[in-house]
């Protein structure tokens, strides 16, 4: 028999986001409108940027080899029902390179201010990855939430192994021999895992296309200091993590660093996928996208402290105790060895949280007592009775 921990640690307190099964275009409608791109002069560098849409807005940040055409896969059907934005960075695609040192994040936020966007939901793949906590650390009002694909970090160092796989897949640069580096990234276990080879000739034709990512040294780069990887407690916007299965070791510490640093965060790991989750399982991204969006953006409602201090206490399923705390506006669950889990109000008695799938509803006898919590997630309910 499966004993009551198994099924709590199943249904409670997993953060994996199912992806739906049906395609892209049975999730939204097509993007009515055609999208252009523009260019936005930083510092005398013209940066090119799309947008479309509207609604919340979500920032992709690509990664640090493939341009803001990474996100193919998902740009049309997410625009039909957010307002998006991607850019090539200094260096990638259309954009000009750096010529002088300069901050990525304030290209970035000076992107945003341009398109009067106040705040966002900011997505970023592996150095975009980067780039997003960076941002968050520097200007956290305009970050509603981070959603990061095999995110690096900047301040953590990497392996000797790492560091020569790199090495060895840029070799032939040296006699000029840019398709014979394409073509080694391509085949690069670790970013495009076995059984995906139309997102691997993707990869191959972006590179072969635009070879000036290739060439792009990231030694202009202003960088925080202290970094990122020391200041991750300061964030607070919630986080969603996702690492492909067949990703490096180096990709993988970097995703569980971010998780322990950053409180209200979460790791889920993607199988049969490597680094290029978005190049690789699109629909899936698109669908953890979306969910993860619709629970940021859900409406909260103002509680007093008194009502959420009726609350607090110590609740009990089997032998496991959650002891519930208030903390600013929202419950903190807590089990000793399994984290905070945190709660946001929807109603009176009911709250949610924005990384898992979950609810809660608190329940009251005939004297207004509190008596127990319900636990709503998986279609299951689970009653928890208060001690």
């Amino acid at each position: 028999m499966t004993s009551k921990l198994t099924v709590i640690s199943i249904i409670f307190f997993s953060i994996i986001l199912v992806a739906a099964a049906s395609p892209l275009h049975s999730l939204y409608s097509p993007c009515p409108e055609k999208r252009s791109g523009n260019y936005l002069d930083i510092s005398g560098s013209k940066i090119y940027y799309e947008q479309c849409g509207s609604g919340a807005s979500i920032v992709l940040l690509h990664d640090g080899l493939v341009h803001a055409i990474s996100w193919d896969g998902i740009w049309s059907p997410l625009c039909a029902k957010y307002h998006v934005i991607r850019y090539d960075r200094r260096g990638y695609g259309r954009s000009d390179p750096p010529k002088t040192p300069f901050s990525p994040t304030d290209d970035l936020y000076k992107l945003l201010t341009h398109l009067n966007v106040q705040h966002a939901i900011i997505a970023g793949s592996s150095s975009g990855g980067a780039l997003a906590i960076d941002f968050a650390l520097e200007h956290p009002r305009m970050v509603d939430a981070l959603f990061l694909i095999g995110p690096a970090l900047h301040g953590m160092r990497d392996t000797a192994y790492f560091l020569e796989r790199g090495n060895k897949n840029n070799e032939p640069m040296q006699r000029g021999d840019f398709k014979a580096v394409a073509e080694n990234w391509s085949k690069d276990r670790f970013l495009i895992a076995e059984g995906h080879e139309q997102a691997r000739k993707k990869l191959y034709d972006v590179l072969v296309d635009s070879p000036q990512n290739l060439k792009y040294s990231n030694r202009l780069e202003k960088k925080l200091s202290p970094p990122a990887a020391k200041r991750l407690a300061e964030i607070k916007a919630p986080t969603l993590i996702l690492v492909g299965e067949a990703d490096i070791a180096d990709v993988h510490a970097y995703c569980g660093a971010i998780n322990a640093g950053i409180r209200e965060s979460a790791r889920s790991v993607v199988k049969d996928a490597g680094h290029f989750i978005q190049l690789e399982k699109p629909e899936e991204v698109l669908t953890r996208v979306d969910r993860f969006a619709q629970r940021v953006e859900r409406k909260q409602v103002g509680l007093s402290t008194e009502a959420l201090k009726s609350y607090a206490g110590q609740y009990k399923l089997g032998e496991t105790v959650l002891t519930m705390v208030v903390e600013g506006n929202h419950l903190v669950g807590q089990i000793e060895g399994e984290g905070d889990f945190l709660f946001f109000p929807e109603a009176q008695s009911k709250f949610y949280a924005r990384l898992q799938e979950a609810e809660i509803e608190f329940e009251k006898d005939s004297s207004g007592k509190i008596i127990q919590m319900v636990l709503y997630q998986a279609g299951a309910a689970i009653k928890w009775q208060r001690t």
